[in-house]
C-alpha cells in the first residue's frame, strides 16, 4: 500500500533563496494577487451583499476550502445550508461547492502566473491528489489544465462570471428569484 502525502501549512516567504532556488512558499499566490482577483469580483458582481463578498473572499483567500455548507452557514449567521444555498441562488451564484472549486482553480491559474507553480504541488499543497485536480480543474472549466493555464486568470474569471450572469437578470427584478416571480404572476 501506497503512503498518502499529506501536505503540511507552507510558511510565507517573501524572498527566494540567494542561488536562484525559489521557495516552495513562493509558490503560494501572493495575498496582492488575491487581493486583485477578489476586487475584480467584487466590481463584476456589484449586486452582491456583505456577507456573500464575505463568503467570496474568504473562499479564494483559503484556496476554495472553507469548510462544509452547514459550518460556513452558521459563521454567516445563517440557520442552515438550505438557507445559505437560497441566499447564493438569490444573488446570482452557484452553489458552495461550485464556488469553492472556480476559487481553487483560480487560486491555481495565479500560482502558475505568479511563479510558475505545477498542477501537482498545488493541489498536494491543499490535501489533493494531482489526478484529482486535472479532473477538477476540466469538470469546472471545461478545459484541461493546459488550456486553462494558457488562458490565464482573466479567462477564468470570465468563464466565472459567465456562470455567475444570472445574477444581473435577478438583482433588476429586485432579487427575487425566478420561481417566486412566476408564483406571483399566477
Amino acid at each position: 500500500m501506497r503512503a498518502r502525502y499529506i501536505p503540511t501549512p507552507l510558511p510565507r516567504a517573501t524572498t527566494s533563496l540567494g542561488s536562484g532556488q525559489l521557495l516552495s512558499s513562493d509558490l503560494i499566490p501572493a495575498e496582492s494577487v488575491m487581493h486583485e482577483i477578489g476586487s475584480a469580483i467584487h466590481a463584476r458582481l456589484p449586486w452582491l451583499g456583505f456577507t456573500t463578498r464575505a463568503l467570496l473572499d474568504a473562499l479564494l483567500l483559503n484556496s476554495g476550502s472553507i469548510g462544509c455548507a452547514d459550518c460556513v452557514a452558521h459563521r454567516l449567521g445563517m440557520r442552515n445550508r438550505f438557507q445559505l444555498a437560497k441566499t447564493l441562488r438569490a444573488n446570482g451564484l452557484p452553489p458552495l461547492h461550485r464556488l469553492s472549486a472556480w476559487m481553487t482553480v483560480l487560486g491555481w491559474v495565479a500560482g502558475w502566473e505568479q511563479a510558475g507553480a505545477s498542477l501537482s504541488h498545488s493541489a498536494l499543497r491543499v490535501g489533493m491528489e494531482p489526478a484529482a485536480g486535472y479532473r477538477l480543474v476540466a469538470r469546472v472549466t471545461g478545459r484541461s489544465w493546459s488550456t486553462v493555464r494558457s488562458a490565464g486568470t482573466p479567462w477564468v474569471l470570465s468563464q466565472f462570471f459567465r456562470e455567475c450572469g444570472d445574477g444581473a437578470i435577478q438583482k433588476r427584478r429586485g432579487g427575487i428569484p425566478r420561481r417566486s416571480v412566476t408564483a406571483l404572476q399566477r
